[in-house]
C-alpha cells in the first residue's frame, strides 16, 4: 500500500473514504475529484483509496495533490490476464479495497464511504461495517452509447439490483443518468442524488489567451459560432454546418456575412473520431462557405475556454446527450446557447429566459441565430440569464452546498438513531429494576 498525503491531520469524525478504481485523466476521475474537493473545502478530511496513481501523469487542471490523500491499495492485481477477466478482476480489486476499509482502526474509521468500484464493496461494507455507504453511478459501460437516455437503460444483475439498496445515498451526474439509473433499477427505494460537474474550478478560473494562438488566420473582428464536442454522429455537428449555410443565406448581405466563422471544436483521438472527422470535414468542404468554417481536433482547457469567450453564439445540436459540460461551461462565462429541444440541453435551459431551445432542424437553428445576430441587447439578456443560472444552481460553491445537505442529513439521523437507542436502553433499564 503506497499512500501520497496532502500532510494534513485527521479531524475526529471529518473523514471521507472514496473507493475509486484507477485515478488517471478519465472523465470519470475528474468527477470523481471534483465531489472530493467539495468535501475538502467544507471541512471533511478526504482519503481517495485506488488501485493505480501516478502524480506525474494525472489531472493537471485541477489541483488537488495538496487537498486529498491518495492511497494506493491492491495495485498489483492485474488489469487482464491475457486480455480475459477484466470483470472478475474489477471486482477482485473492490473487494480488497473493501477489506482494507474493515479492519481500518477505530480512529481513522470515515463517516462516509462513496464508492464508484464493483457493487460487492457495498455489499461487503454494509455487511461487517457501521459506514454510511454513497454508490457513485458513472454508467462507464454506456460511455459510447448513441441512444437517447430517454430510451436507454442498462440491465444489471440479481446481485447489483440486491446490492445498490444497500446504499444510503446514490449519486448521478446528470437528470439524464438519473432517468436511466430509475428505469435500470425500478425497485431502487429513494430518489438518486444529482451532482452536476463544476465547471468553475482549476484551469476553468484562469483567463484565457489570444484566439489568434488557437486559429492564426482569423481575423480580428470576426464574429464566430461555436460548437464544442466529441466527433460522434450522436453529436450531430452536421445540423450545426447546415445551420451555418442558412444562416448565410438568410442574412444575405456579403458585406455582414463574410465577418461570420463557425468552429467546431473537440478532441479527436478514436478511430471512430477520425472517420467522422474526415465525414465532416470532406462535406464542409463542399460547401459556398467553406472557407467560413474551421475544425479544431484538438481542445485543451484554456483553448475552449478562449473559444467561449470570443464566440458571439454557441450551437448545441446534439438531441441525445447525458453529458452536460459544454452547456455549462457557456453558462458559466455567460454566453448566449441555441440547443435543440431534446436531450441534457432541454432540462439545463429555459427557452427564451437562460437559452433558445429549437427543434433540431437546420431552418429553425438558422431563424433563432439570425434574430441573436440582429439583436445585440437578446445575446447579453439571455447571457446573463444563463450565467446567473449557472451560479445559483450548477456552481462549485452550489456543489460544496448539496454535499453539506447530505451529510446534514446523515448527522440528523445517527443522531434519532442515538437518541432512540439511549431511550430503549433506558427503558430496559427502568423494566429490569421494576423486576427486581
Amino acid at each position: 500500500m503506497e499512500i501520497h498525503s496532502n500532510g494534513a491531520t485527521p479531524l475526529e469524525n471529518k473523514k471521507i473514504v472514496f473507493l475509486h478504481e484507477k485515478l488517471t485523466k478519465r472523465r470519470s476521475d475528474r468527477y470523481i475529484v471534483n465531489i472530493a474537493l467539495a468535501f475538502q473545502k467544507i471541512g471533511y478530511d478526504v482519503d481517495i483509496y485506488t488501485t493505480f496513481f501516478d502524480p506525474y501523469d494525472c489531472i493537471e487542471d485541477i489541483p488537488f495533490l495538496d487537498k486529498l490523500r491518495i492511497v494506493k491499495v491492491a495495485s498489483w492485481v492485474p488489469r487482464s490476464i491475457f486480455g480475459m477477466f477484466r470483470q472478475k478482476l474489477l471486482a477482485l480489486k473492490a473487494i480488497i479495497m473493501a477489506i482494507r476499509l474493515i479492519f481500518l482502526p477505530r480512529r481513522e474509521r470515515p463517516q462516509m464511504v462513496i464508492t464508484d468500484v464493483s457493487m460487492v464493496a457495498l455489499y461487503l461494507l454494509n455487511m461487517f461495517t457501521p459506514y454510511r455507504l454513497c454508490f457513485v453511478e458513472t454508467f462507464l459501460s454506456m460511455k459510447v452509447a448513441d441512444a437517447c437516455y430517454e430510451h436507454s437503460r442498462i440491465i444489471p444483475s440479481l446481485m447489483e439490483i440486491k446490492w445498490i439498496k444497500m446504499a444510503h445515498e446514490v449519486v448521478v451526474e446528470t437528470i439524464g443518468f438519473a432517468e436511466i439509473l430509475k428505469k435500470s433499477y425500478p425497485g431502487l427505494n429513494h430518489s438518486p442524488k444529482i451532482l452536476y460537474h463544476s465547471m468553475d474550478i482549476g484551469l476553468w478560473d484562469e483567463p484565457g489567451i489570444n484566439i489568434q494562438r488557437i486559429i492564426p488566420d482569423l481575423l480580428e473582428n470576426t464574429i464566430v459560432f461555436l460548437t464544442i464536442g466529441k466527433f460522434r454522429r450522436s453529436s450531430n455537428f452536421k445540423l450545426s454546418l447546415e445551420s451555418f449555410e442558412r444562416l448565410l443565406e438568410l442574412i444575405g448581405d456579403k458585406s455582414v456575412t463574410r465577418r461570420f466563422q463557425l468552429v467546431i471544436a473537440g478532441n479527436c483521438k478514436s478511430l471512430e473520431e477520425k472517420f467522422y472527422y474526415n465525414e465532416l470535414t470532406s462535406e464542409a468542404r463542399d460547401k459556398s462557405c467553406a472557407s467560413q468554417i474551421t475544425f479544431l481536433k484538438q481542445l485543451p482547457i484554456i483553448h475552449e475556454k478562449t473559444l467561449i469567450l470570443e464566440s458571439a453564439i454557441m450551437i448545441h445540436p446534439a438531441k441525445n446527450d447525458v453529458y452536460s459540460d459544454f452547456i455549462l461551461k457557456a453558462m458559466s462565462l455567460g454566453k448566449p446557447i441555441v440547443a435543440t429541444n431534446r436531450g441534457i440541453a432541454s432540462k439545463l435551459l429555459t427557452h427564451r429566459v437562460s437559452g433558445v431551445i429549437m427543434e433540431p432542424e437546420a431552418k429553425t437553428f438558422a431563424i433563432a441565430m439570425k434574430k441573436l445576430m440582429l439583436s445585440p441587447h437578446l445575446q447579453i439578456f439571455l447571457g446573463d440569464m444563463a450565467k446567473d443560472t449557472f451560479q445559483n444552481c450548477y456552481s462549485f460553491d452550489v456543489l460544496c452546498e448539496k454535499v453539506r445537505n447530505i451529510m446534514t442529513k446523515y448527522d440528523i439521523e445517527v443522531e434519532e438513531e442515538s437518541q432512540i437507542t439511549t431511550t430503549a436502553k433506558a427503558l430496559y433499564a427502568v423494566s429490569e429494576n421494576k423486576n427486581k
